[in-house]
């Protein structure tokens, strides 16, 4: 999985990592792309947590099959604690924390102190932390989160993505908000290149 090898050299410092993945618009692979990113960090022996932080549009829990009765939306209100929202996975070193029930004002929740006190107690516990951010052609409700990351990545998808998203990249770079970040072009077609990884069913691109 060249994408794990390449962000050590975004980042290689010794501590907990935070990795936030975002894209422009919604169905460019963000929630697979994360949950298999957490998925080959774990089998890697380090611990892992995935976060869904769409409370808009979540899905991390669709992907683990679990319900989404409290998440993230609840411990930014101040609803739930954080362990009492840390699920195990079936995967031996891999948690995750659903978005909630879908709130009024994700936003605000997202701009709360509450916001880095999670992250710091993450810090605390696991090796990764893997944030699903909102898009952020979209919303502004995943700029926090990738302006804190270790590692912000920054997904497209051959075939679906259009050439002006590399505007919102652009724009990111260009004033100076997220630095050191990774593009990631998802779905590629293998007959198309003989370089890429294994998804299972599509193939995807560490650009940057």
């Amino acid at each position: 999985f060249p994408v794990t090898i390449n962000l050590q050299f975004i980042n290689n410092a010794a501590g907990s990592k935070l990795i936030t993945v975002t894209s422009t618009v919604s169905g460019e692979g963000k929630t697979f792309f994360s949950v298999n990113l957490s998925g080959i960090l774990a089998f890697s022996n380090k611990k892992v947590v995935v976060i869904d932080f769409d409370m808009r549009k979540p899905n991390i829990h669709k992907a683990f099959n679990v319900q989404n009765l409290k998440g993230i939306s609840t411990i930014l209100s101040g609803l739930d604690v954080l362990d009492d929202c840390i699920l195990n996975s079936k995967t031996p070193n891999l948690d995750l924390i659903t978005a909630g029930p879908i709130p009024p004002n994700p936003s605000e929740l997202i701009l709360t102190p509450r916001m880095e006190q999670l992250i710091a107690n993450l810090r605390e516990r696991y090796d990764y932390i893997i944030i699903d951010t909102p898009p952020v052609g979209i919303v502004t409700d995943g700029m926090k989160s990738l302006l804190m990351a270790d590692y912000p990545i920054y997904l497209l998808m051959a075939g679906f993505s259009k050439r002006q998203f590399f505007e919102s990249i652009n724009r990111l770079v260009a004033d100076g908000q997220v630095t050191k970040l990774a593009v990631v072009l998802n779905s590629v077609d293998p007959e198309f290149t003989r370089y890429g990884f294994d998804h299972g069913y599509s193939y995807g691109y560490l650009l940057s």
